[in-house]
């Protein structure tokens, strides 16, 4: 079981040490940070943004900035421990894990599961975290969230499934506007092949999954792992005998919820 870092790591140590790095190089081209910026499309207080490690750039602006600066190469070296920054310090294990598998099976509670997000929905969701985050870290964590999100289209396609509670499809976080963009979002992904999801409805009077949300995620070698996750805490498990446990207790989770035609209607409907 790992403890978040909380707002520590909104500054993480990758972070702080690339934007001293692009500083430096900076300094050396004698540019200023108006002036870097305008090469790179920025305004200057993008640039000092990147370098107080506020926020995280983009691969390609690292690469660009490394071309720009005569870097050669050191700056683009940073490029996935920028990658890893964009996630909470207890999820980071589970993003890499994450980007390999082969088939991915979820179970989610309160909230549209994070794949599915909206930028809008995913900034609510981050916006009403108590205690209040910096909005940094709140724009950190959504773009992590929605990079992510690659793995719907990823080329080889893994199959992606969720089963996710009528009520945390229900609750209109953000808005009724944002959350009814957020249905309409959802109905789009579930036109991608490998994407599929069943509602698991409220008045449904046995629940095999009271223990709250998981993650199956099926490996290459192969193997399967299962991660746990609430209230900034995680686990990831790997023995087989857990392991196991969870996929019985998935495979009762999707008998009980509603099938993928009707879950589509129910989101239809909430769509509007």
């Amino acid at each position: 079981m790992m403890n978040s870092g909380g707002s520590a790591e909104g500054t993480s140590k990758a972070l702080r040490v690339f934007g001293g790095q692009l500083k430096l190089f900076r300094e050396l081209a004698e540019l200023s940070r108006e002036e870097l910026g305008r090469k790179l499309g920025y305004a200057s207080h993008t640039i000092k943004s990147y370098e107080l490690a506020q926020r995280i750039p983009e691969p390609a602006t690292v690469e660009r900035a490394d071309e720009l600066l005569g870097a050669r190469g050191v700056l683009k070296a940073a490029i996935p421990l920028l990658e890893e920054a964009q996630y909470p310090m207890f999820f980071r294990d589970v993003a890499k894990l994450e980007r390999k598998c082969v088939r991915r099976c979820s179970y989610e509670t309160l909230v549209v599961p994070g794949l599915l997000q909206t930028k809008d929905y995913a900034c609510a969701v981050f916006e009403s975290h108590v205690p209040a985050l910096a909005d940094d870290e709140v724009e950190r964590l959504v773009s992590g969230r929605l990079e992510r999100q690659g793995l719907l289209t990823r080329e080889d396609r893994p199959p992606v499934h969720f089963v996710v509670e009528q009520c945390a499809l229900e609750r209109p976080i953000g808005g009724r506007e944002v959350h009814g963009e957020q249905m309409a979002s959802i109905l789009e992904r579930l036109r991608l092949r490998n994407v599929s999801l069943q509602v698991m409805p409220t008045n449904t009077e046995e629940h095999p999954c009271t223990d709250g949300p998981l993650v199956l995620l099926e490996m290459p070698e192969p193997r399967t792992l299962g991660y746990l996750e609430g209230h900034a805490r995680s686990q990831l498990i790997s023995d087989r005998k857990k392991v196991a446990e969870l996929v019985d207790r998935y495979a009762m989770i999707r008998t009980q919820a509603l099938s993928t035609r009707e879950s589509i209607q129910f989101i239809e409907k909430l769509a509007g």
